[in-house]
């Protein structure tokens, strides 16, 4: 069982990790001035909550929820921005269909997005 130290710098690690894989492909690109930018949010939030202390906020973002209320609305904030992600994919499908270019990229992000849905709600069905 990981303990509460180990569980604070699991997301701030994945950020700097993330910042890094930033910065390599616009370095790879030949812009690595444009990579310094990604680098710094994604460091700089890692900072945030890994310097954040005991918010209970600070904490849910860190995959630390302190009990099942934030738990909760963890999971109801999770669905609230699948939801939005849902919309934004659909209006930019269909936006790029009237401008009469390839939505290709935006279906196959809805597909994932609902295949995976799909496929979670059956799982958790026969798993209970």
């Amino acid at each position: 069982m990981q303990t509460t130290s180990n569980r604070k710098w699991a997301v701030p690690l994945l950020c700097l990790v993330l910042g890094v894989a930033y910065l390599a492909t616009f370095w790879i690109a030949g812009n690595p001035v444009w990579g310094v930018g990604p680098f710094a949010i994604m460091v700089g939030y890692g900072m945030v909550l890994l310097l954040g202390g005991r918010s209970e906020v600070i904490r849910t973002l860190r995959g630390q929820p302190s009990d099942e209320m934030w738990g909760s609305f963890s999971m109801r904030a999770s669905l609230f921005s699948f939801y939005v992600l849902v919309l934004v994919l659909i209006g930019m499908a269909f936006y790029e269909i009237a401008r009469g270019q390839d939505a290709q990229p935006y279906g196959l992000l809805c597909l994932v997005g609902g295949a995976s849905y799909i496929g979670a709600l059956i799982w958790h069905r026969f798993r209970s």
